[in-house]
């Protein structure tokens, strides 16, 4: 923000209320430009997407979450608690998205120490699968414990199907990786030190980039992808839902893959 202030030689409170009002009028827009599908028109059409991809079947979306550091924020006795694995302040980003890389959910409020499956547990859109509210099912890497509606690679795959299963996995969940690329690339401040914020207004601005990439995604401005360093994966203990996850897969690898 110094710099925009310094380019354009307007003063740094002046910057600093400009980007603030724009961060919350693109806030308002949220639920008219980041859309998941609900209807049985708008699953369909998101899971004949991913399916023409890789031969998946059922899948509404990708799901997977990125970092965004927090510059010089004023955290206070907060702070451990906004300190990721790699020991830097950051809002742990959720992010969904379709076949088309474009973003239908995200969720913006989780300090960096959060560990994804907890954000997607604890969010209304994991919320809404566990209850049974919505179709389909989410792919998400090894970090995310197997669901009913989520769906994760095996550790050690045996046999044809199995390996085959895996690269159809991979081949579906790269768009979340990709669309984490794209966003960041688009969106320098996402990347790098981050933003020069409070956690509250930072997660604002998180929001804002994300309706300004599905309005850019509309208007088919061009993107170029950047690599994304790939999660520790944690251990989950097998719970009864998980258990149900593990039939699920079983029964796709059985039905689609073998």
């Amino acid at each position: 923000m110094d710099c925009t202030s310094c380019i354009h030689g307007i003063h740094i409170s002046t910057t600093s209320r400009t980007v603030r009002r724009v961060a919350l009028a693109l806030c308002e827009l949220r639920d008219e430009v980041i859309k998941f599908p609900e209807t049985l028109e708008e699953v369909g059409t998101a899971q004949v997407d991913f399916f023409n991809l890789a031969g998946m079947p059922h899948v509404v979306g990708a799901v997977d979450g990125t970092h965004v550091e927090l510059h010089g924020a004023p955290l206070l006795d907060d702070e451990y608690i906004f300190t990721n694995r790699k020991g830097k302040h950051s809002i742990n980003v959720q992010l969904i998205c379709n076949a088309r890389y474009k973003i239908t959910n995200v969720c913006a409020r989780w300090p960096g120490s959060t560990h994804d499956s907890r954000v997607l547990r604890n969010s209304r859109i994991g919320e809404r699968f566990a209850d049974g509210e919505l179709p389909g099912i989410l792919v998400g890497d090894s970090g995310y414990p197997l669901q009913p509606w989520l769906i994760t690679p095996l550790r050690d795959p045996q046999g044809n199907a199995e390996r085959n299963y895996n690269r159809a996995h991979c081949r579906t969940r790269v768009t979340i990786e990709q669309l984490n690329g794209q966003l960041k690339n688009k969106f320098r401040c996402l990347m790098g030190q981050g933003i020069q914020m409070s956690a509250p207004r930072a997660c604002d601005i998180i929001i804002a980039c994300a309706v300004l990439f599905n309005i850019a995604k509309d208007l088919k401005e061009p993107e170029q992808a950047i690599e994304v360093e790939p999660d520790e994966v944690p251990h989950h203990p097998a719970d009864q839902n998980q258990l149900t996850g593990i039939a699920l897969r079983a029964e796709l690898i059985n039905n689609y893959f073998s």
